[in-house]
């Protein structure tokens, strides 16, 4: 079970997938042919069904060539919690307990 702003978060994407889908006019059967997944599974991505995979997602988003924007998603320099890291590089590559 997904927290409920995640559970929105993915409501909120459907929701312009599904409007991303729509200025293209393209019919649900179009980008679902398009990105490579079936006609339920782009339903369930447009209602922001948190069971559906997030590389169908990630196809369907591709397939309507907005998937540039997700480099924009979890930046480590954006992160407060690495406001003493600057780099990358700092970074321990494992973190054990």
């Amino acid at each position: 079970m997904l927290p409920l702003p995640a559970e929105d978060a993915l409501v909120r994407l459907g929701g312009r997938i599904n409007r991303a889908r729509r200025a293209r006019m393209l019919t649900q059967s179009d980008l679902a042919s398009k990105s490579g997944v079936s006609l339920s599974t782009l339903s369930a991505i447009e209602s922001g069904s948190p069971t559906v995979q997030m590389g169908f997602y990630l196809g369907v988003l591709f397939a309507l060539d907005v998937l540039d924007g997700l480099d924009k998603v979890a930046v480590l320099a954006d992160d407060p919690a690495l406001v003493n890291r600057l780099s990358e590089d700092l970074l321990p590559r494992r973190v054990r307990r």
